[in-house]
């Protein structure tokens, strides 16, 4: 709950009224007037922070602010703790601490003037500790990054920052929504670098000026003591081979070792995964006892069975460990089992090889565990895999004792039926409304290319395919991109994308254009022939299919994917085109199989058109855009052009050549030779003018080692605008650059 407290003493009748006496009084001995008691206005409260739903919920650190004098104090006093873990309501580890209201008014009121408007970069400055005024903010303005010693920074070596939502119109962009969270103070820091300032205090300085009155403004960082955590979170591994190669799986865990709670491992595993293995181990992560020996002041080597041990369901020591010391099998309750018959999973931790245990036997693992030392192995027996409920965890227990110390250590398991991964690495993203009035998508995956669009005719999806790639894998499914299920029903007109499954409303065409019957694959979906008409997978070329809901097949899980696939032993270099009836539009399937990297390149984006060509001399793309179709966007339409292609056909690599212009990616003037200072676009890309040269007319940009506004879109080479500017039938530009010593150009012309 924010509190604001203005204070204001009103001056008595008697003295407004009569000056004159005022200073005659006490036998005639002047007086001076008592001054008016100056105004302080403040506010406290508890900083705000949104969860990761987007519920905004209050912190435990808090503020408290003061405006008075010539001075404008903010005090944040922050749970480090909270901040750098989370808890319930918070993940931890972000760039916010959390944020509260300055409001407006109230600093209008005191400075006498409209902070919105009123101050600039002119007048409000940000300065170092030694009063030295800097040239600019060093966050999003007005605001600073600084580190531990309030000397101005960035981001990376910063230790706190402050950004005030409040210079609406000065073409400031903040992190979040300025109309929705006016006058907000904004609140944050680098998270690996909260630790070092924990108990600290990190004053970050500004100064403004109104009304001809220089203004202190300063910000307070109060880090409390923290308890000394690490955390660690990721993959599980598991050794591959006779060289104990590693393979990183799907399944996870993550760890919080703390210096007065002791060690908590969670392990969620992907039973599915784990038993396809036919392995015992489940997967195993670095636990180094170095870290916990830093936290804890324990050296788990150093124990042994009387001072690490398992505890059973009454907290009571468990007399053996059942698994390679120290370690555990467990039942499907995480209740101590007697061995591995019964159990139903196991932890291991390797930092026990080579000693000698109570009944003196050398204690040995199942790998060399000087190979690799302190590793955390978990497993379990799949025969008894029934036994364990998926998605409900369960937990067992150990203790860590020295004369004065107690580390409990925890190991949850939750099995889970599968885990899916964070992408299925076919290209995701979805471009609307940018420039042209349907949707398009795409991008490059691997050797080969895909994209799709809508418009008034229907779907079409074009895709080049690199044979060889095809031929040596033998792959049947070789590329796919999303058209996500709200994009195929708001342009198809449909309300259920199940209408999707009807076949009198969906169903396949043979190259004529007459109906085919029923789907010849996964429905729905069509295997066809090199001619296009409807066909098996035996003698089929090349197939398709659109999976969603209920409707995913062989292992996918991406919602509205859309999968093009062939027999690798029919197919052979040339084109193929698929099609089929969607309602009163039509599904354009076309795939050009290429026994050699692609050198040209043709194709739609709704109403708008591209092309481009590799040759000897280098690499020319061409845009050719409707002016029907303009709107007052930014983004005309972006298509794949495969940096694979270009890399093969140049012999270099165009990633390791975007970063820096002078590195052999680079613009020239449109005299073909003269180097440009820097790129003007996201690197690498242009805005430039009618005559070529650098200005603000449109702009390419090419999404290689970056991409910028549309994640997803691997390779996608974007072209757009300033919606400011009008453009004509017939105009048209060429951007030059050179690419690895050869000239890359980009012509844009405009047409009806």
């Amino acid at each position: 709950m924010k509190k604001i407290f203005v204070y204001m003493a009103l001056a008595s009748l008697t003295l407004t009224a009569c000056h004159t006496k005022a200073f005659y009084e006490n036998d005639g001995i002047p007086v001076e007037p008592e001054p008016e008691p100056e105004i302080v206005y403040e506010g406290e409260g508890n900083l705000e922070k949104a969860n990761k739903d987007g519920d905004v919920s209050e912190t435990n650190s808090t503020y408290a602010w003061k405006a008075e004098g010539t001075t404008i104090t903010i005090d944040a006093y922050i749970d480090t703790g909270q901040y750098m873990h989370g808890d319930d309501e918070f993940s931890g580890g972000e760039y916010c601490i959390g944020w509260f209201t300055l409001p407006i008014a109230t600093m209008n009121e005191f400075l006498g003037l409209d902070v919105r408007t009123d101050l600039t970069a002119a007048t409000f400055w940000g300065v170092d500790p030694d009063g030295t005024k800097l040239d600019s903010f060093s966050s999003y303005a007005p605001g600073m990054w600084v580190d531990a010693a309030g000397v101005t920074s960035n981001w990376s070596a910063g230790s706190a920052f402050w950004q005030w939502y409040v210079w609406e119109g000065q073409g400031v962009t903040y992190d979040m929504s300025q109309g929705d969270y006016p006058g907000i103070i904004y609140l944050g820091c680098q998270p690996s670098n909260a630790g070092a300032v924990a108990g600290k205090t990190v004053t970050s300085r500004a100064k403004l000026t109104a009304n001809g009155t220089e203004y202190d403004w300063i910000v307070n960082f109060h880090y409390s003591e923290t308890e000394k955590i690490v955390e660690g979170s990721g993959k599980l591994k598991t050794f591959v081979g006779d060289n104990d190669e590693e393979k990183e799986l799907l399944s996870q865990y993550s760890y919080v070792l703390a210096a007065e709670s002791g060690l908590e491992i969670t392990v969620e595993v992907n039973t599915e995964e784990w038993i396809d293995s036919e392995d015992w181990m489940i997967g195993w992560f670095d636990l180094p006892r170095a870290e916990f020996k830093e936290v804890t002041g324990i050296d788990p080597a150093e124990l042994d069975e009387t001072s690490f041990y398992a505890i059973d369901d009454f907290g009571d020591p468990v007399e053996e460990f059942t698994s390679y010391k120290p370690g555990m099998w467990v039942d499907e309750k995480g209740l101590p089992a007697e061995g591995w018959s019964p159990g139903v999973a196991y932890w291991q931790w390797y930092v026990w090889g080579g000693k000698t245990d109570k009944n003196g036997k050398t204690i040995g693992y199942d790998y060399d565990y000087e190979k690799h030392p302190d590793i955390f192995v978990v497993g379990g027996n799949p025969g008894n895999n029934s036994k364990v409920t998926f998605d409900v965890p369960f937990t067992s227990y150990a203790m860590m004792k020295t004369a004065d110390k107690e580390y409990p250590v925890s190991i949850t398991y939750i099995f889970h039926e599968m885990i899916l991964p964070e992408t299925e690495g076919y290209p995701e993203g979805v471009a609307d409304g940018t420039g042209t009035p349907y949707p398009y998508g795409g991008g490059a995956d691997g050797d080969h290319q895909i994209s799709w669009y809508f418009d008034k005719e229907g779907l079409t999806v074009d895709v080049d395919a690199y044979l060889p790639t095809i031929k040596e894998n033998g792959d049947w499914i070789f590329t796919a991109a999303t058209i996500t299920t709200e994009v195929m029903t708001a342009y198809l007109g449909i309300d259920d994308i199940e209408k999707l499954f009807d076949t009198s409303y969906f169903y396949p065409l043979n190259a004529d254009g007459t109906p085919s019957g029923n789907w010849t694959t996964n429905a729905p979906g069509e295997w066809v022939d090199a001619d296009g008409n409807a066909t098996g997978w035996s003698t089929g070329h090349m197939y398709w299919w659109y999976q969603w809901g209920d409707h995913k097949y062989e292992g996918h899980f991406t919602e509205g994917l859309f999968l093009v696939g062939t027999n690798a032993g029919n197919v052979s270099a040339g084109t193929i085109v698929s099609k089929a009836q969607l309602g009163d539009k039509l599904l354009t399937v076309k795939v050009t199989f290429h026994d050699s990297y692609p050198t040209a390149k043709s194709g739609k984006v709704g109403p708008h058109s591209y092309s481009w060509a590799i040759t000897s001399e280098g690499v020319q793309v061409n845009a050719t855009i409707s002016a029907a179709a303009m709107d007052d966007s930014w983004g005309w339409m972006g298509f794949p052009l495969n940096e694979v292609y270009v890399n093969q056909a140049f012999g270099i690599d165009v990633d390791t050549l975007t970063g820096d212009y002078e590195t052999g990616f680079y613009p020239v003037a449109n005299d073909g030779t003269t180097k440009l200072e820097k790129w003007t676009s996201y690197i690498p890309g242009m805005w430039f003018g009618l005559d070529g040269n650098a200005g603000g007319y449109s702009f390419w940009q090419w999404y290689t080692t970056q991409e910028h506004e549309f994640p997803g879109f691997y390779n996608m080479f974007y072209v757009g605008k300033n919606p400011g500017n009008t453009y004509t039938p017939g105009e048209t530009a060429t951007s030059k650059a050179i690419l690895g010593g050869k000239a890359f150009n980009f012509t844009m012309t405009v047409v009806e």
